[in-house]
């Protein structure tokens, strides 16, 4: 199987960029996704917003976090959220 060094390279630099998703790391928290924030979403695109995600993360038995989303160049993006789940214990 085939690593996706481009999501590891994405990962190292949210982590450099950010001390909170530097700790979410260190507690064992996965990244899973960036999603729009509520209401945020550009007209006629259908996405499930940030707050729905972490919802059905909860409810799949995950502790969730929700932080900062960057795009590749390391600017955060403001209108969405990184998504971040780890098993509840």
């Amino acid at each position: 199987m085939e690593e996706d060094y481009g999501r590891e390279a994405y990962l190292k630099l949210m982590v450099a960029r950010d001390g909170g998703i530097r700790r979410l790391v260190d507690e064992g928290f996965e990244f899973v996704t960036n999603a729009f924030r509520r209401g945020a979403a550009p007209k006629g695109v259908r996405a499930k917003d940030a707050d729905t995600l972490a919802t059905r993360l909860r409810q799949d038995g995950y502790q969730v976090e929700v932080a900062t989303a960057y795009n590749e160049t390391g600017e955060a993006l403001p209108s969405m959220a990184s998504i971040w789940r780890k098993r509840r214990a």
